[in-house]
């Protein structure tokens, strides 16, 4: 590695040591404070803009992960183009130049604010306009991201040019980049969200570019006076980078950020499938990036390496059993904690040369980006389980080998394949015998994991028999498997699983923790269950509607595993509309379920986002519109706003009504449809259905339900079913509109 960039090796032709004293005294006083301000600023826009812009496109093109996996590709990509941009400008131009540019282009963005989505834009047709978004999304926020996002690099850089006495060290202004982060990241849900519709948003977002603009063009006013600066670039000697130096910058942030995905993946499908929950895990990944490149709070490399070793071990220990509480929500966040902190502790004490500073950051945004691109993108079309998290585990074990530390041997030898060898042989044994975990009593298997974690944290010190170890342990876990699960399969939208319950009278539908359907294995017509089943809101209300016509034309949005089918009769039309093209699949082509193929076998589906598929429908077209969109408790925020009610309002034949299913375990959503419904014109009725022991033995649950419609007399025909009762809607909550929308003031843990 070459030589600190400092005053001192800066040739003497370009630096007055009487100015540069004085000048120096100045920059103390006034730059760095404006330089860290900006930066500040700059990271938290970069984390705002983020979900504003989801909002935006949220009633064009619906809420489908697809969606949203594209805008993440997006602004992955638009961070790279700004990092190779503030490189660029590093490598070939002078700083003058770099200064005078950067606030050229910071201007020119100016003319795409506020940002906002042209008015009559129309998606382009197809199931899934990818293309069509990624254009959108770089016409309307392409420039003034990308220029955001190449501020602090650049920032970074100018310093490190200056005569400056923080010149030879500009990385600690990073931990002021991620700390603007975190405050993007919190502040959005828990101020702006709540407080301010997109419109205003963008607005305000408009106040903070031009503050950016106005700091950036301050601290650059006063890094010019110095003598390297007037004089053009500052030459130092530095060592050139080495491909193994790029690489392993790149593998390095690969691990915590695949990981950051992985563990939100297993902690909101397999633990809790909490709304807001996904910003836990990413305000760690954010800490660890404060701590690790702050020079006063850095935590000693070697001890780092122990407690990664114990976290990775008990993570992939953990990961053979039911953590489906507190205690596995909180070692799963403190495990990924401690290996992130290591990562990026590791990747701080590799750190060049200041003079290499943004071809640094370039390389980290790739590791970066490239982890995004697995687990969003490659993950979902090789895995059927949520693989990547384990597999990510055993890198970053694999990846302690790239990390220069005391004590450690990265050395390979012939008896570092004795411990791995040993669990492999076990798995062997295990086959051969037809065991698996399931057939192992949990306090033999909870000893023989810990024994196994003991052992591997005991071989820590050995780069390659504890990567290999971790890695057998997890290809252990691979050959576990339940008897009683029938397929495992997965999409963009979910991991689901079809399996049969312990007393094996019915099959069922879960994605994570969250049942979508279940089917009594005994012959004749399948009947609905869970929250369809006939005793519960659902059913009280089909009963009720069913003698109005001899004919009834419903709509079902979100299939689940088909249940809801089988309130047919033979005169009966029904379109079913689902988002995910593997739900239709599992429910009705893979023969476990058999609602649709016994029910409603002319039944119609629509794949494809509900709001739009519907608006395409024929106004009247249905008497009953049955709204069950959840996907493991998310819920689907464009489908309960004002303007969609309102849509679903012009679909209902006269004396139509609408059946939401509002049941979630942390959102008090009775409230959120009172207020939309009474701002579109409808009344309304709920009902808090709550199933006895015996009803949830024959897999009948409670549930939550609500009617609406513009009839009084359907409503109360309806209310004379069961224990139904009015809406009230709030006045002190705000009406959810396409505009506006939180979940923190309807959030409530049960």
């Amino acid at each position: 590695m070459g030589d600190i960039a400092s005053p001192k090796s800066i040739p003497t032709s370009h630096w007055n040591p009487e100015t540069g004293s004085a000048l120096a005294s100045r920059i103390s006083g006034l730059a760095l404070p404006l330089l860290t301000s900006a930066i500040f600023s700059g990271a938290a826009l970069l984390f705002w803009v983020q979900p504003m812009m989801g909002k935006l496109v949220l009633p064009l093109l619906g809420g489908t992960p697809a969606v949203w996996t594209t805008a993440l590709l997006f602004f992955q990509t638009a961070l790279l183009a700004g990092y190779l941009y503030a490189h660029v400008l590093g490598k070939y131009l002078s700083l003058k130049a770099q200064i005078t540019t950067h606030i050229a282009v910071l201007s020119v963005a100016l003319f795409w604010l506020p940002l906002g989505i042209p008015l009559g834009t129309v998606p382009a047709s197809g199931e899934m306009p990818a293309i069509w978004l990624f254009g959108l999304l770089a016409s309307v926020v392409g420039v003034p991201y990308t220029a955001v996002s190449a501020t602090s690099p650049l920032l970074q850089r100018w310093l490190s040019m200056s005569g400056h006495s923080s010149a030879a060290n500009p990385y600690h202004l990073y931990a002021a980049s991620n700390a603007g982060s975190l405050l993007g990241l919190l502040g959005y849900p828990l101020l702006v969200e709540p407080l301010a519709g997109t419109a205003l948003q963008t607005q305000i977002w408009t106040a903070g570019f031009v503050l950016l603009l106005l700091l950036t063009g301050a601290a650059a006013l006063g890094l010019r006076a110095t003598a390297s600066i007037a004089s053009g670039n500052a030459t130092v000697t530095a060592a050139p980078l080495t491909l193994f130096e790029r690489a392993r910058w790149v593998a390095l942030a690969f691990i915590p950020s695949s990981l950051l995905m992985g563990v939100t993946t297993h902690i909101t499908t397999d633990i809790a499938a909490m709304p807001l929950l996904w910003a836990f895990p990413l305000a760690l990944y954010l800490v660890t990036f404060i701590v690790a490149f702050s020079p006063s709070a850095q935590v000693p490399q070697g001890w780092l390496l122990k407690a990664e070793a114990l976290a990775i071990a008990v993570l992939a220990g953990m990961l053979w059993f039911d953590g489906s509480n507190a205690a596995g929500l909180a070692t799963s966040l403190a495990g990924f904690f401690v290996i992130a902190l290591a990562r990026h502790s590791a990747l701080s004490s590799v750190k060049p040369d200041a003079t290499h500073l943004t071809e640094f950051y370039l390389w980290l945004s790739v590791g970066g980006a490239l982890g995004g691109v697995f687990n969003a993108i490659l993950a979902p079309e090789l895995f059927s389980r949520i693989t990547e998290y384990p597999l990510t585990l055993a890198a970053a074990a694999a990846s302690r080998l790239l990390v220069p530390a005391d004590g450690q041997r990265n050395t390979f030898r012939t008896d570092d394949l004795v411990f791995p060898g040993l669990l492999v042989a076990a798995a062997i044994v295990m086959h051969a015998l037809g065991l698996n975990a399931n057939d192992i009593p949990v306090p033999v298997a909870v000893t023989a994991i810990a024994a196994m974690a003991f052992v591997a944290y005991a071989y820590q010190t050995a780069a390659w028999p504890f990567a290999l170890g971790i890695a057998a342990m997890l290809l252990l876990l691979q050959g576990k498997s339940d008897t009683r699960t029938i397929e495992e399969a997965r999409s963009f939208f979910g991991a689901y699983r079809i399996y049969t319950s312990t007393d094996a009278r019915h099959v069922i539908l879960s994605h994570g923790t969250t049942i979508h359907g279940a089917q009594s294995v005994a012959d004749g017509r399948p009947q609905p269950l869970t929250y369809y089943a006939a005793e519960g809101p659902l059913g009280q209300a089909i009963s009720a509607i069913q003698p109005w016509k001899p004919s009834l034309r419903f709509g079902d949005v979100g299939m689940g595993a088909g249940a809801s089918a089988c309130y047919s009769r033979p005169a009966d039309i029904w379109t079913f509309f689902e988002i995910d093209p593997l739900v239709v699949k599992l429910a009705r082509d893979q023969g476990s379920f058999h609602f649709l193929k016994e029910c409603t076998p002319a039944g119609r589906v629509v794949v494809g986002d509900a709001r739009l598929s519907l608006a395409k429908e024929a106004n009247q077209a249905f008497d009953v519109l049955i709204m069950d969109a959840f996907s493991s408790d998310s819920i689907p925020t464009h489908l309960m706003t004002r303007e969609a009610l309102a849509l679903l309002r012009t679909k209902l034949a006269p004396g139509g009504v609408i059946l939401f299913n509002i049941s979630n375990r942390y959102l008090r959503l009775e409230p959120v449809v009172a207020n939309t419904a009474r701002a579109a014109g409808l009344l309304g009725i709920a009902q808090v259905y709550h199933a006895s022991l015996r009803q949830q033995a024959d897999l009948v649950t409670s549930s939550h339900w609500i009617a609406l419609s513009v009839d009084p007399v359907a409503l109360q025909r309806i209310a004379e079913t069961g224990n139904w009762h009015n809406l009230q809607p709030d006045p002190s909550s705000n009406v959810w509109t396409d505009d506006y929308s939180s979940l923190l003031g309807v959030l409530a843990v049960k």
